[in-house]
């Protein structure tokens, strides 16, 4: 091979390389059903946490150690090739959330609540209703709530078993559904803080 050609091929690979301020390929708004794992992971989002819909955690806070400048909350059947349901917001604004009891905020396109009865997030505009996990719309696919609950002698809210993905309801003792918190670092963010990322570590 020449030198000439050479230069070419390393200048073509140089410049395909990813770049820390370049937009995630998958940056949702609102909440999205049926979309591939694949999709998600080769978008720019890595994966927080892993788990069953039948595990307890005993914190919610240690869920988003390490989380990037947004993360998303999703949900897939066991063996599932696709997620169900899922949405993303800003980590600073889920981070320090913590609603009223059956009030939610507007972020990025969907409803979200995060209390020591449940966390999720529903369809923009949507009502929700925490008994203690959100029961209202039990057709709606745009729908995720996980139960928490706050002990008294533990510093932070505890994450029990998740309730519902989507119309997929009572899923609280499932093994057969699990639940994800992935995270990605957007552009603005890095190029203001001139850091190859701006990740947090919460918990």
């Amino acid at each position: 091979m020449s030198k000439a050609v050479f230069s070419v091929v390393v200048f073509l690979a140089l410049t395909n390389l990813p770049t820390a301020n370049a937009t995630p390929k998958y940056d949702p708004y609102g909440v999205q059903n049926d979309v591939a794992v694949a999709e998600v992971l080769g978008g720019g989002w890595r994966i927080l946490y892993q788990g069953l819909y039948s595990e307890s955690l005993p914190s919610v806070p240690a869920l988003f150690r390490g989380a990037c400048d947004r993360v998303m909350l999703a949900s897939k059947r066991v063996g599932s090739l696709t997620f169900d349901v899922l949405s993303a917001i800003e980590t600073d604004v889920f981070a320090p959330l913590n609603t009223p009891l059956n009030t939610s905020i507007q972020s990025n396109g969907a409803q979200w609540y995060k209390n020591d009865q449940s966390l999720g997030f529903a369809g923009l505009g949507a009502a929700i209703n925490q008994t203690s996990a959100d029961t209202n719309g039990l057709e709606d696919r745009h729908r995720l709530s996980w139960h928490t609950i706050r002990l008294v002698d533990e510093p932070a809210t505890r994450l029990n078993p998740g309730w519902r993905s989507g119309n997929n309801i009572r899923l609280d003792k499932s093994k057969e559904w699990e639940r994800f918190v992935l995270t990605t670092t957007m552009p603005s963010s890095s190029a203001q803080s001139g850091q190859v990322n701006s990740c947090l570590h919460l918990g």
